[in-house]
């Protein structure tokens, strides 16, 4: 623990001894909405206690929230599941709005004042922030002359004072939805003050921000730990996964889902095909999936390229990019492969008008997979949608690479790989940020699956890359398959003969088969502690290695 302290003490001295005079700004603010006020500021009692730490504006759900003044958007994103936006203005004054229906502005995006960023949830909250501290809004509205200081954003050539930014909004936006207390609050508001005393000088001393950039990645990847360790948050998904177990949903009995249902779909469909995280053109494990004894025709199964479009020799003429792809290419950003796919996919159905596009996608490519349909359900006639073993909720031993990377063996492992120039090893690739609980798969787990695409994602019971409790997706019907051997379970998956039943149910529009009561049981319990055990170890990494006593 002392070191910690240490280094957020040494930081604001140094800042401070380094601060220039501030100077008198005009800052013009007016409402986000034009709606009368229902709950007022109320300051905490104490600095770490309960309060009201904004306005909350009387508005419905679907109004139109407009930009309060002129600045940068520094965060755009969901905070515990609820959308939040926040906006820089001219030095240590910051905007906050929330909670959101619809996000209008990216993180990065310059905004005028009335510039519009989103629509209401239902009552907006409003608050001001300067130099960290939270402040009445209503004291800010019209124009006032404030003592703050500039910020040198647009020196950020490289976007990491940006991503800073943004996790530090994000730790300060939880302000809003829960009480801010414990250890990690209170480090959360040590950092906001260190933080805010260093922002003048990025571009004159990186090196705080690249510290500063991995403490604050700390303290959200400690509180997203200590989420999933919380007793109570265990309880209730127990409670709820008894509950689904007492009153499951519409299934198909076992025994007619072989009997009852088509040996091959009636008409022409396409199969796409996406492989996971170290996948190559040489090497799929999807390939154990008989797409053809499904019916699918053999020019009528395209396989996604990492480096774009199809790999060569699947699919048909169709006039779409072939390209090779290695394992190195699986690991780069998420992101952009999404977007990769969803060009792919769109090229498929112009090349196909009107033939129904299904969607097969494991691990890595899963998550592809829902993100890109997603994006296109408007322009694509999907049928199905099958992932296997897909982290749509992150996986925890992503986590547990996240907390192995801020100690000490850990910091001197990157900087090794980073020196030899080794940018592709799986795990120091960008893929596995991603992948985590505080990365893009945890950030967009509430994205759903089209109500238009019969979507099933399917879980290996003993998964140990991710857990079964970490392969389902809002909009879609869960389904956990397997034994409780781990070697293997997670490339395994593809070929059981389970998940095979259960695409010929979703190619025949049926629920997935009916399991025992003792199987319901297995799969709620054994991937929930294999989480809870990962998860377990991550944080003790942390606590041990980052925060000793």
């Amino acid at each position: 623990m002392g070191r910690f302290v240490v280094l957020l003490v040494s930081m604001g001295a140094i800042a401070t001894a380094l601060a220039p005079a501030a100077a008198a700004q005009t800052v013009v603010l007016r409402p986000p909405v034009d709606a009368p006020i229902i709950d007022p500021f109320r300051a905490p009692e104490t600095t770490y206690g309960q309060g009201n730490r904004g306005i909350e504006y009387d508005t419905t759900a679907g109004v139109g929230v407009d930009a309060a003044g002129p600045g940068l958007v520094v965060f755009a994103g969901p905070v515990a599941g609820r959308a939040w936006v926040t906006i820089l203005h001219q030095g240590g004054l910051r905007t906050s709005y929330g909670p959101l229906s619809l996000v209008a502005v990216a993180t990065g995006d310059p905004v005028e004042v009335g510039d519009r960023i989103g629509s209401t949830a239902g009552p907006l909250h409003f608050s001001t922030r300067v130099d960290g501290d939270y402040v009445d809004p209503t004291t800010l509205l019209g124009v006032r002359t404030l003592e703050v200081r500039l910020v040198a954003h647009e020196t950020d050539d490289d976007g990491r004072w940006l991503r800073l930014l943004e996790r530090q909004e994000r730790r300060h936006l939880a302000d809003h939805v829960s009480d801010g207390s414990g250890f990690w609050g209170l480090v959360d508001r040590a950092l906001g003050g260190a933080v805010g005393a260093i922002s003048p000088f990025f571009g004159i001393e990186h090196s705080f921000t690249e510290h500063m950039e991995g403490i604050v990645h700390l303290v959200d990847l400690g509180d997203t730990l200590s989420e999933g360790l919380d007793r109570a948050t265990i309880t209730a998904r127990m409670i709820n996964g008894l509950a689904s177990i007492l009153d499951p949903d519409e299934c198909t009995v076992a025994s007619a889902a072989v009997a009852g249902i088509p040996a091959r779909p009636l008409g022409r469909r396409i199969a796409i095909v996406i492989d996971g995280l170290d996948s190559s053109s040489d090497s799929s494990a999807m390939a154990d999936l008989d797409l053809g004894d499904l019916g699918y025709g053999p020019d009528d199964v395209g396989r996604i390229s990492y480096a774009g479009g199809l790999v060569p020799g699947s699919g048909g003429d169709w006039p779409i990019q072939r390209s090779e792809y290695d394992a190195s290419t699986t690991r780069g950003d998420v992101e952009p492969q999404i977007d990769q796919v969803a060009r792919t996919l769109r090229a498929v159905s112009t090349a196909n008008p009107g033939v129904p596009i299904d969607v097969f996608g494991h691990s890595l490519g899963g998550l592809i997979a829902r993100h890109a349909i997603a994006a296109t359900a408007q322009d694509v006639p999907y049928g199905i949608a099958v992932t296997l073993a897909s982290p749509h909720a992150g996986a925890p031993l992503a986590d547990l690479v996240e907390a192995l990377e801020v100690t000490m063996a850990g910091s001197y492992v990157a900087e090794v790989v980073e020196d030899v120039g080794w940018h592709d090893m799986a795990l120091v690739a960008p893929v596995v940020e991603d992948l985590s609980a505080t990365g893009f798969a945890g950030d967009t787990r509430h994205v759903a699956f089209p109500e238009s695409v019969h979507a099933v994602t399917i879980g290996s019971r003993a998964d140990v890359v991710v857990p079964a409790t970490h392969a389902g997706a809002p909009g879609a019907r869960h389904v956990v398959v397997g034994g409780l051997d781990p070697v293997g379970a997670h490339r395994d998956i593809v070929g059981l003969p389970e998940v095979e039943r259960e695409v010929r149910l979703a190619l025949a529009g049926l629920p997935p088969a009916c399991s025992g009561a003792a199987d319901a049981m297995l799969d709620l319990v054994v991937p929930e502690s294999i989480a809870f055990a990962e998860t377990a170890l991550a944080a003790g990494v942390l606590v041990r290695d980052v925060l000793p006593s």
